[in-house]
């Protein structure tokens, strides 16, 4: 695992630059809407990414999950921070670990081309090349060509590798590699297998069956079963012996089988949640927050958590023992994300300050850690 302690960011999305330093293992990332709280974690993502283009697909379509029609070139391009060139593209990504250096630089051109030239260079195998020619009406007359490099370090030694896309482009091939960090989007509980990491381990299914009787205490067993077309239902046993399908159930108890799922692939690396709280009601927050930190601990995971509830802090903050705990070592570390105007443009600034800071100043002083 690298454990990251430092990350900066420069011309990323929304970001002119932004340092950060002295993480710890349970990192909050709170802030304002559109104050730049996922985009730092998708900077989180890409500094573990390859040099390729297919690397980062799954960054870029995080955004565009819900929206399958969505073109990967318009959003490849969105990347970039908008106050930038329109010819000249680039953004970096840098981090200091307990492993070394990680690094992920991304620069290029970006040109109008005619749609044949476009459809030459394209990524689209001959094949799709030819039924594009087919099923298309007309090929357009000006398409958008990016021609550039990635650059990464997650070793001792930075791999360059040139890449190229076209807005013609909307599927980018390339190979599946195994993660170094792993990422759990608000609504990502519902269209998820919830129960693949849990069913065959005996520890982490009891764990899981009993967090959610701590939701509904009729639960007996989780598993799947058999349908009458064949298919295989994620399914919940009753203490009556009904098997109820996940689909009657609400958010809140997918969203706890979601998080435990990603904490045992994350094992051994780091785990990105953007908007814990999406799905889960604020009375829970005390059962299941100390679940997933101590299995987080345990698995040597470390923890990025974004959210803008501040119930969700201050549970969180709870899970420090501050009253009882005056060790220096704080688990906690919380940065606080806005977006600033002056006479440069837009940028987003950090606080960064340890959880037991904001606990005692939201005790005494009500202090808002999300502006």
């Amino acid at each position: 695992m690298a454990f990251i302690n430092s990350i900066e960011i420069i011309k990323f999305r929304g970001i002119q630059k932004l340092e950060v330093s002295e993480f710890s293992n349970i990192n909050l990332i709170v802030g304002d809407n559109n104050s730049g709280k996922t985009t730092f974690l998708e900077a989180i993502q890409l500094l573990f990414a390859k040099s390729q283009l297919s690397s980062i697909k799954s960054v870029v379509n995080q955004r565009t999950a819900l929206n399958q029609s969505s073109s990967f070139y318009t959003s490849f391009i969105k990347m970039f921070n908008i106050e930038q060139s329109k010819t000249l593209l680039e953004l970096d990504i840098y981090a200091h670990s307990d492993k070394g250096t990680l690094e992920f630089e991304l620069r290029g051109n970006e040109r109008t081309v005619s749609g044949e030239d476009a459809l030459q260079l394209s990524k689209m195998s001959t094949r799709q090349k030819a039924q594009y020619k087919r099923e298309t009406a007309f090929i357009p007359e000006a398409v958008k060509v990016f021609t550039g490099s990635i650059i990464t370090q997650t070793g001792r030694k930075p791999v360059e590798k040139e890449i190229r896309c076209t807005s013609l482009d909307n599927v980018i091939p390339g190979p599946i590699v195994k993660k170094e960090v792993h990422y759990i989007p608000s609504f990502g509980h519902l269209r998820y297998d919830l129960l693949q990491n849990i069913v065959d381990n005996p520890e982490y299914k009891k764990l899981a069956i009993d967090i959610l009787r701590q939701f509904d205490s009729s639960i007996a067993d989780i598993c799947y079963t058999k349908s009458d077309d064949g298919t295989y239902l994620e399914s919940i046993i009753t203490k009556d012996g009904v098997n109820m399908p996940f689909s009657v159930y609400g958010d809140g108890i997918k969203k706890i089988l979601y998080i435990l799922n990603k904490l045992f692939n994350a094992a051994d690396s780091i785990l990105l949640i953007d908007e814990i709280e999406t799905g889960l009601h604020k009375k829970y927050y005390d059962i299941l927050f100390p679940v997933v930190f101590a299995l987080a601990n345990k698995l040597n995971v470390q923890l990025f958590i974004a959210t803008h509830s501040i119930e969700a802090i201050d549970a969180i903050l709870r899970y420090g023992n501050y009253e009882n705990n005056n060790a220096n070592n704080d688990p906690i570390k919380v940065i606080t994300l806005k977006k600033v105007d002056d006479n440069n443009g837009s940028n987003i600034v950090a606080r960064n300050v340890t959880g037991k800071y904001v606990y005692e100043n939201r005790k005494v002083f009500e202090f808002e850690v999300r502006l």
